[in-house]
This record gives C-alpha cells, sequence and structure tokens, in this order.
C-alpha cells in the first residue's frame, strides 16, 4: 500500500486563518458568513503581492457580479417574484458578467464574478429589501479586506518562503 503524503504548507494555515477570522467577526455582528469567506478564500494567495494583485481582479468582478445581482433583485421585484424569472434572468447575467469580465481583460476574475453574482442571487430571501443585496455586495469586499489583511499582518513573509 502506498503512504498518503500530507502537506500543510503556510498557504493552508492562512487560508484557514482568514476563514476563522471572518467567522469569528460575523459572529459577533450576527450576519450570515458565507459570502465574505468565500470571498476571502477567492483572494487569498500566496503571497503579499499576489493578493494585492489578485484583490483588484477580485474587486472588480465582485462589483460586475454585485450589479448583476442587483438588477437582479429589481427586475425580481418588478416581476412579483415570478418563478420562471430565475430560470431565464440569471443565465443571461452569467453571459453577461462574463463577456464583461472578459471585455475589460479581468478573465481571471470570472470565476469569482460569477460566484458573487450567484451566491447574492440565489440566495435573496422572498422578504428580502434591497439593503439585503447591498449588505451583500458588501460582505464580498470585506472578505477581499480579511484576505489582504491576513497576508499583510498575519504571517510574516519570510515564513511563507
Amino acid at each position: 500500500m502506498k503512504h498518503l503524503k500530507v502537506h500543510v504548507g503556510m498557504r493552508t494555515i492562512k487560508t484557514a486563518i482568514v476563514v476563522m477570522a471572518v467567522l469569528l467577526v460575523y459572529h459577533f455582528i450576527d450576519r450570515p458568513a458565507a459570502v465574505p469567506a468565500l470571498a476571502a478564500v477567492f483572494a487569498l494567495r500566496e503571497d503579499w503581492s499576489n493578493t494585492i494583485q489578485f484583490a483588484k481582479i477580485r474587486l472588480v468582478s465582485n462589483s460586475v457580479g454585485g450589479f448583476f445581482s442587483l438588477l437582479y433583485y429589481l427586475i425580481r421585484e418588478f416581476s412579483h417574484h415570478n418563478t420562471w424569472m430565475p430560470i431565464i434572468i440569471i443565465p443571461i447575467f452569467v453571459v453577461c458578467t462574463i463577456v464583461i469580465l472578459n471585455a475589460i481583460n479581468c478573465s481571471l476574475g470570472v470565476i469569482g464574478g460569477l460566484a458573487a453574482l450567484l451566491l447574492i442571487s440565489l440566495t435573496i430571501p422572498m422578504d428580502a429589501t434591497i439593503d439585503y443585496v447591498f449588505l451583500r455586495i458588501l460582505d464580498t469586499f470585506v472578505g477581499v479586506l480579511f484576505a489582504i489583511a491576513i497576508n499583510r499582518f498575519g504571517i510574516p513573509e519570510d515564513e511563507t518562503n
């Protein structure tokens, strides 16, 4: 039988720390942590410079995905929560998100932009107000800021190399 080699590297540790930090803060402010935790995991990279570079991409992609989730909410409200609406509108917004991110040379942000769009759009409660959507969009930015903070201040650069 082959032996399984397990390596727990510093990026793995930093990922766990950033998720723990998000969960801790969101526990105390009594808000759901799924969106910021995922945004933090997406943004965290192996070092400070790569995290900053990818955080910029994430901020742009979150903005595009967040815009379309806001537009989805408005259409959903205007259509009086029609059951057919998400089946048609969300795939159209997926295409729009991809096309826009590719057009602005942000193809590395497509997955993150779609994650923001889908996580926000598909988890909007029926009785939610527009504030809910804005808070989820804000949560994606908060997650990116957590990743930046953990990579900058959490573990010294020489420890990660």
